[in-house]
């Protein structure tokens, strides 16, 4: 493996000519048919070794120690920065790098390597315009030349060793996308792995508290360790991942890591078809904004409860409340309130504890855990102090916009609502409350696409049960049995089911006429609430508007043929 001083490095910049392209090595800057192109640090440092090279076998190993160093980086990053040199030549350039495989790279074409002449060094004490002649430089000058160099070096050194010991610790939810690794034969789709990269950072920059890099300011860090890159971005997270080909199927597996001990703290695998890619893109980023909003919470709640175990302010108690609200469980969702109470004792100015409150309080209305009135004037209440106090705070908007849904204030529920959509559009919560406001104007179609679209960002979501229900019965109203009872029979097939998605099911069932079903569905409603009658199901519901109750009419129906009774 050549040594550093080797001509794998040379200490000069170069510009190198082949065909109708030329390539300035420093800069980065290719040139082919007079198109202008820049490339990637990295990638730019690959095509000098190569071009430095050309017609010799250059091995992987060799050139990742060129580029990288000591970093330790996979053969991928090496794989992508070779497709994006093909990608940059284009047309006419196929052939000119050679991939030798299990070994190296190889370039096949004849190349022109032109070194600059040096600048002449002029006397600070000559005026320019005066004088064509260099001064001579002696081994007395050249003496303290050097020193006066080693002087300024030291001064540099000794300020950026300075500079990174006191630089601050990373904020808590600090993120960076970093550039997506391609496992593909061709190039046609790289624009989809810039775009989804740009698309999630979007997302990510609109989680609460986030500080969230540009992401022009990642593109020199793809292939890097996490740490190194967390160390030199100022972050605590990096997101990562690979897109890939086969014929017609496009793949992402995206990972969140931790900058602190390079672990992966989430990874997903996504599949979609070559032609849906661009519809896929924002879908993805939105899937992995919500999901990185609650993992990120969570893990800083985890790193907050660990550091202040005894003593916890009221901004880590709020954190906390909130990470354990997003688990969904009814043990969490009790934890949530009383954490959110008692960060309220210590600072009653939390917007995060008020936006549990108001959470908690609209579980409790859906779940009639509270008396109805109790439980909407509760949630009105917290979401209106929370507004109060920062009315731009991501996702307060959500809660007040909910709160008066349950109101049957819809109008200026949508209000709310939309205006969250328009700001933080990966939170499923908030699509989900308009479905609903949507549903109770006797408007199914709408609510139909809101409720999609909770799904598609939020497949995991611990209200994944109502998001069916919700759905179901939205294309019952439509008129759409086939599409109730699917969704119907997924509200019953997920980790956490609402009571109600059994319901819902029994009616659905009982009008497909498909009788083991019903009787499946009638006996775990009955299991779970002995009592039930539809008045009973029924007082779940906001008020409604005229357009709702008649196209109600006929999941009642169904539940009447399952054999419920009317009630008061």
């Amino acid at each position: 493996m050549p040594e550093k001083g080797s001509d794998m490095k040379p200490s000069q910049s170069v510009v190198f000519r082949f065909g109708d392209a030329q390539f300035e090595q420093f800069g980065g800057g290719l040139r082919v048919a007079s198109q202008e192109k820049r490339l990637r640090p990295q990638t730019a440092a690959v095509l000098a070794q190569l071009l430095e090279r050309a017609g010799q076998l250059v091995v992987h190993d060799e050139l990742i120690q060129a580029v990288w160093g000591d970093i330790v980086v996979t053969d991928n990053s090496l794989a992508q920065c070779i497709s994006e040199i093909r990608s940059a030549l284009g047309v006419g350039y196929e052939n000119v790098i050679e991939t030798v495989p299990r070994r190296g790279y190889l370039v096949r074409v004849a190349v022109v390597r032109d070194v600059p002449a040096p600048v002449a060094e002029l006397s600070p004490t000559v005026d320019h315009e005066r004088s064509n002649a260099t001064t001579p430089v002696t081994p007395h000058r050249l003496k303290w030349l050097t020193a006066g160099a080693l002087v300024v070096v030291l001064i540099a050194m000794g300020w950026l060793g300075f500079s990174y010991l006191i630089r601050p610790e990373p904020a808590r939810i600090s993120l960076a996308v970093l550039p997506f690794q391609e496992r593909m034969a061709g190039t046609e789709q790289a624009w989809f792995s810039e775009n989804l990269g740009e698309d999630i950072t979007t997302n990510l920059s609109r989680i609460p508290g986030a500080h969230v890099i540009a992401r022009v300011s990642t593109q020199a860090y793809a292939g890097l360790d996490v740490r190194l890159a967390g160390r030199e971005l100022g972050v605590r997270y990096v997101v990562g991942g690979t897109v890939d080909r086969d014929a017609d199927q496009v793949g992402m597996t995206l990972y969140l890591a931790d900058t602190d001990t390079g672990s992966i703290r989430w990874s997903e695998r996504f599949e979609t078809r070559a032609a849906d890619v661009d519809k896929t893109a924002r879908q993805v980023a939105d899937r992995v904004a919500n999901t990185l909003h609650v993992t990120v919470i969570a893990a800083e709640a985890q790193r907050i409860a660990d550091a202040h175990a005894r003593n916890p302010a009221a901004e880590e108690l709020a954190l906390q409340a909130w990470a354990a609200w997003n688990r969904g469980s009814p043990t969490d969702v009790a934890r949530a309130k009383q954490l959110a109470l008692q960060a309220l004792a210590l600072d009653d100015r939390s917007v995060l504890a008020w936006k549990t409150m108001a959470s908690w309080h609209l579980r409790a209305r859906i779940s009639q855990s509270l008396p109805a009135e109790q439980a909407v004037a509760g949630a009105e209440a917290a979401a209106q102090r929370a507004m109060d106090i920062d009315p731009q705070h991501t996702l307060v908007h959500t809660v007040y916009g909910a709160a008066k849904v349950l109101r049957g204030q819809h109008e200026e529920a949508q209000t709310a609502l939309e205006h969250e959509i328009a700001t933080n559009p990966s939170h499923p919560v908030a699509y989900y409350y308009l479905g609903l406001s949507y549903l109770m104007r006797g408007q199914p179609e709408q609510a139909i696409a809101q409720y999609q679209r909770a799904l598609s960002i939020s497949p995991r979501d611990p209200r994944l049960s109502r998001f069916h229900r919700y759905l179901s019965l939205a294309y019952l109203h439509n008129h759409d049995l086939p599409s109730a009872l699917h969704h119907a029979r997924l509200a019953t097939e997920v980790p956490m089911v609402d009571r109600t998605a059994w319901a819902m099911l029994a009616s659905t069932c009982a009008l497909a006429h498909d009788q083991p079903c019903t009787d499946t569905a009638t006996a775990r409603l009955r299991a779970l609430w002995p009592n039930f009658t539809i008045a009973q199901g029924e007082s779940e519901w906001p008020p409604a508007r005229a357009g709702f109750t008649a196209r109600h009419q006929e999941y009642l129906n169904g539940l009447k043929l399952a054999g419920f009774a009317a009630g008061t």
